[in-house]
């Protein structure tokens, strides 16, 4: 497993760094069967570019933290990367 972190290290509720995908992307080339895990910034809105550059494994803290229905959200994170990666 390898870990790309999507914001800058230290503290929740930052901005999802988009930036960083291409480093998602060419990990999941170059190691297609490789745990490819991003951490920071992600929720509903995010999760899809996470998910299509390669992520498979999330860490979403902020946005199931700070839900009404944390499970909901759980489950629409999940589906998103589960959609994307069937393949893996």
């Amino acid at each position: 497993m390898v870990l790309v972190m999507s914001v800058e290290p230290g503290f929740g509720g930052q901005s999802f760094m988009a930036s960083v995908m291409p480093k998602v992307r060419a990990l999941r080339e170059r190691y297609p069967d490789l745990n490819i895990e991003v951490d920071g910034g992600l929720s509903e809105k995010t999760i899809d570019q996470a998910a299509e550059a390669g992520a498979n494994v999330i860490v979403a803290g902020s946005a199931v933290f700070g839900a009404k229905d944390p499970g909901e959200v759980i489950s629409k994170l999940r589906e998103a990367v589960n959609k994307r990666n069937s393949s893996l």
